[in-house]
């Protein structure tokens, strides 16, 4: 795994975190930061999904890559 997503777990730990030990006063921003926290650390399983290509485009692909001859 690239060095950046270990980076966005840890700071999406410490976001939750600092959420959670937010005192009775400040309840609706201790629970936004921990969701936000929570968002910022799995940001690599989610963002993959909406962005990657799905299981039929993945397939094409390597249809697209059998067919093609390779050219030395």
């Amino acid at each position: 795994m690239a060095p950046s997503i270990f980076f966005l777990h840890f700071i999406g730990v410490i976001i939750v975190l600092i959420g959670l030990t937010i005192k009775e006063k400040h309840k609706r921003l201790g629970i936004s930061l921990a969701l936000a926290g929570f968002l910022i650390g799995t940001a690599p399983v989610w963002y993959g999904h909406f962005v990657g290509p799905s299981p039929s485009e993945m397939r094409q692909i390597e249809i697209q890559q059998y067919m093609t001859p390779d050219i030395k």
